[in-house]
């Protein structure tokens, strides 16, 4: 288990990895306003809520490392459905929880709004 943490502490904005952290909790949700992506036909900025939900076995992911992964987002071109699917795999990956479920909300755009929604049991 990680004890020493990539940007837990330290004036960093670079992200380098998700820092998981034990924990007893069992059930941890994150949510953010603030990731942006671009959409990979007209390179026009999309803007989403995320809510990653996950049922812990044991740790969770430390939140600073979380905004930072997100925003390396910002100018990457990626649709909605995908990014949901991504986010989803490195969230897992990091922590490898019971369950990380994670659903993307993108700001309606052209009358149509977005929900992605990916999930991941443990075997």
């Amino acid at each position: 288990m990680t004890t020493s943490y990539s940007a837990l502490g330290k004036p960093t904005t670079h992200f380098e990895k998700l820092d998981p952290f034990p924990t007893r909790c069992a059930f941890v949700q994150y949510h953010s306003d603030q990731l942006t992506s671009a959409c990979p036909v007209t390179g026009q900025p999309d803007f989403y809520e995320v809510t990653a939900d996950i049922e812990a076995d044991g740790t969770a992911i430390e939140t600073k490392t979380l905004k930072l992964y997100l925003e390396t987002y910002r100018d990457q071109a990626i649709f909605c459905e995908d990014l949901a699917v991504k986010i989803c795999e490195d969230l897992f990956a990091a922590c490898q929880p019971k369950l990380c479920r994670v659903a993307l909300q993108q700001r309606r755009r052209g009358g149509i709004q977005i929900t992605a929604t990916h999930e991941i049991r443990k075997a």
